[in-house]
C-alpha cells in the first residue's frame, strides 16, 4: 500500500469513526501483533478481551471483526455468536477469521460464523500483511454500504413520519371543512325552514291588517252609505256630516291599502339610494310610533349589495321595534366609529327580559345572517338606560 491509499483510509477513518476493527485473539500475542499492523497502516483498531466488551463495542459501532478460530472455539464464542445474531436487519457486521485447521473444520467454522453473521472471510494462516489488510479493506467497503443503507432506512421512515403528520393534518384540516359543510347545510336548511315561517308570518300579519284596518274601515263606509241610500229612499233630508264622515273614512281606506302596498313592496336599493330609502321607511304612516333618521357621519357604500342588506337588515330592526318595543321613539341612526360604520336601530321601550336571549329569535338569525353575508358584525343589547339598541358594525373598507 503506497502513501496515497494510506491517507486515503486514514481519512476514512476519521471520517466513520464506527469503522473499528474489532480484533478477538485470545491466544498469545496475535491480537497486538494485528493491532499494531493494521494501526500502522491507518485503521482503527479495538482489542476485545471478554463477552462484556464484545457487546458495547459491537453494539457502539464496528466496521469490522477480525478474530482467530480460538475465539469461536472458547467458552463465549456461542455468545459472540449471539450477539452477532441480534443486528439490527441492515446489518451484517463483516468476519474475518484466521484459521490453521484442516478443509472440514474451515468449513464447519464457516458455517457456525455464516448463520449468525453473513458476510464471512476465512484467512488461512500464515497469512501476509497484504492478505489481511486487503482484506479488511474489503470487509470495511462492505460495512460502508451498509451505513448507506442504514442511513436510507432512517430517512425513509423520517420521511414516512413526516408523511404520516402530514396526512393527519391534513385529515383533521378535511375532517374540519366537513363539520362545517355540515353545518354550514344544517344552518341553511334552517334558513329555509325560517323564510317559510316568515312567509306564514307575514301573510298572517297582512290578514290582521286587512282584517283590523282597512276591512273595518270599508264595513263602515257600507254602513253609512247603506244609512244615505234608506234616507233617500224616504226622501229624508240627508246630513252634510255623514257624506263627510264616508268621504273621510273611504280616504283612511285608501291610505291604509297605500301603505300596505308599501310594505309588500320591495324596493331595489343600491348605495346610491339607500339614505332616501331609509328616509322613507322611518317616514311612513303605518307606524304607530314616531320615529326618525339620524345621519351623523358621511354614507359613502361602493357596494349595491352591501347597501340593499343593510336596508333590509335595518327595516327588519324597525319593524321589530314597533310589534314589541312599546316605545315612544324609535330612531334610525348611522354614525362613524372608529374603522367602522354603525347602522343602529334604537328605541325607548322595555327591552330585553331578563333572561331572554335574543340570538334565538327568529328576526335576529336573519339579521344576523345579513351581517356575516357583508363581513359585518350584529350586536343587540339594553341599554343602562332603558330600551334597545339593534347595531351593525361594517368595517370601513366595504
Amino acid at each position: 500500500m503506497n502513501d496515497a491509499t494510506r491517507g486515503e483510509h486514514a481519512g476514512m477513518s476519521r471520517r466513520h469513526k464506527d469503522e473499528r476493527v474489532i480484533i478477538i485473539a485470545p491466544v498469545g500475542q496475535d491480537a497486538e501483533a494485528m493491532a499494531a499492523l493494521l494501526d500502522a497502516k491507518g485503521f482503527e483498531t479495538q482489542i476485545c478481551h471478554g463477552f462484556d466488551q464484545y457487546c458495547r463495542q459491537i453494539t457502539d459501532g464496528a466496521g469490522a471483526l477480525l478474530l482467530t478460530e480460538e475465539a469461536l472455539e472458547s467458552a463465549q464464542g456461542s455468545l459472540l455468536l449471539d450477539i452477532l445474531g441480534t443486528q439490527p436487519p441492515w446489518s451484517e457486521l463483516p468476519l474475518i477469521i484466521l484459521t490453521s485447521g484442516s478443509e472440514s473444520r474451515r468449513a464447519g467454522l464457516l458455517n457456525l460464523a455464516a448463520a449468525a453473521a453473513g458476510t464471512v472471510t476465512l484467512l488461512e494462516r500464515p497469512i501476509s500483511t497484504l492478505t489481511l489488510i486487503r482484506s479488511v479493506q474489503v470487509a470495511l467497503r462492505s460495512r460502508r454500504r451498509q451505513y448507506q443503507v442504514r442511513d436510507l432506512v432512517i430517512q425513509l421512515k423520517n420521511l414516512n413520519e413526516t408523511l404520516e403528520h402530514r396526512v393527519a393534518g391534513r385529515t383533521a384540516e378535511l375532517s374540519a371543512a366537513n363539520r362545517e359543510l355540515e353545518n354550514e347545510i344544517r344552518r341553511r336548511k334552517g334558513l329555509e325552514s325560517q323564510i317559510l315561517e316568515i312567509g306564514d308570518r307575514e301573510q298572517q300579519r297582512i290578514g290582521e291588517e286587512l282584517h283590523d284596518g282597512l276591512c273595518q274601515h270599508l264595513t263602515a263606509v257600507a254602513f253609512m252609505t247603506r244609512g244615505v241610500a234608506l234616507r233617500l229612499k224616504n226622501h229624508r233630508v240627508i246630513e252634510v256630516k255623514d257624506l263627510e264622515k264616508i268621504s273621510e273614512l273611504v280616504n283612511e281606506a285608501a291610505i291604509d291599502a297605500r301603505n300596505m302596498a308599501r310594505g309588500l313592496h320591495t324596493l331595489e336599493v343600491d348605495s346610491a339610494t339607500l339614505l332616501p330609502a331609509l328616509q322613507d321607511l322611518v317616514s311612513r304612516e303605518i307606524w304607530r310610533t314616531p320615529c326618525r333618521l339620524e345621519v351623523k357621519t358621511g354614507v359613502n357604500l361602493h357596494d349595491d349589495a352591501v347597501a340593499s342588506h343593510i336596508y333590509r337588515l335595518l327595516r327588519e330592526a324597525v319593524i321589530n321595534a314597533h310589534k314589541h318595543a312599546r316605545a315612544k321613539e324609535i330612531v334610525v341612526e348611522i354614525r362613524q366609529s372608529n374603522n367602522e360604520m354603525v347602522f343602529s336601530v334604537i328605541d325607548d321601550g322595555v327591552g330585553i327580559p331578563a333572561g331572554t336571549n335574543s340570538s334565538h329569535g327568529l328576526g335576529f338569525q336573519i339579521m344576523n345572517y345579513r351581517a356575516r353575508t357583508i363581513g359585518a358584525r350584529l350586536q343587540v343589547e339594553s341599554p343602562k338606560k332603558g330600551g334597545t339598541c339593534v347595531a351593525c358594525f361594517l368595517p370601513q373598507s366595504k
